[in-house]
């Protein structure tokens, strides 16, 4: 590789990953679970189409990377368009289909699907369902995740059903990470220095550099973990 070969594919595999980088926040998908199929074959093509251009002539670059702000564009538009209106929503994406429903399969919804038995019981398995007879609804998702609602005397006793009534938990706030103060998180729960600096005193905590993680739990307690070279 001459020196001119190693700068054209520096800049436009740069320019490549600063596009995507930027694009795949636009799109705004953070798990794979999330996509339907439609969006996980759009997906492959603009991870395709980004590939072509970093391995493009330079007099092609631009027309090809035009071709991935366009699709791009155009997913975008469609995303959009789905958010706003459902039947259209409901033509791209599809819509969830009842599978299993008071302990029988239902075929006639699983042959548009091409959905064979063996699926479904790994689906089940994957639950940890064994038996199809303790399942009152199962519900195939748009991104293929299989939803399971079973009947009532195979769900878990839970305190409400003996009446038992608990705090709700609140949302962990992380006060202390790496060693560094959150001031915002403090300030949140209306806590001082003072206070923060009496809690490591009473655990023979001389600084909060000393601290991994500190939180305020969802008990509304303090939990603490030091870094390896300093223990409680």
């Amino acid at each position: 590789m001459n020196w001119d070969d190693f700068l054209r594919d520096t800049w436009q595999t740069t320019l490549i990953f600063v596009t995507l980088l930027i694009l795949t926040r636009i799109l705004d998908k953070t798990q794979v679970g999330q996509l339907t199929f439609y969006e996980y074959v759009s997906g492959i093509t603009i991870g395709s189409l980004a590939g072509t251009i970093a391995s493009s002539d330079p007099d092609k670059v631009w027309s090809n990377y035009y071709d991935l702000i366009l699709f791009i564009v155009l997913t975008y538009i469609v995303s959009l368009c789905a958010l706003k209106s459902r039947p259209f929503r409901t033509l791209i994406e599809g819509s969830p289909s009842i599978l299993i429903e008071n302990g029988r399969i239902i075929k006639e919804n699983m042959k548009p699907l091409r959905f064979d038995l063996d699926e479904l019981n790994s689906l089940l398995r994957a639950k940890d369902v064994v038996d199809i007879s303790e399942v009152q609804y199962a519900i195939l998702e748009t991104t293929g995740e299989l939803s399971i609602i079973k009947k009532s005397d195979f769900q878990p006793l839970t305190k409400g059903d003996m009446n038992i009534h608990l705090t709700d938990p609140k949302l962990p706030v992380e006060l202390i990470m790496d060693g560094e103060i959150i001031e915002e998180n403090l300030r949140s729960q209306n806590l001082t220095h003072d206070w923060l600096t009496e809690q490591l005193k009473a655990r023979n905590i001389k600084s909060a550099s000393h601290i991994m993680y500190g939180v305020i739990d969802s008990k509304g307690q303090l939990f603490i973990s030091n870094k390896g070279s300093h223990q409680e």
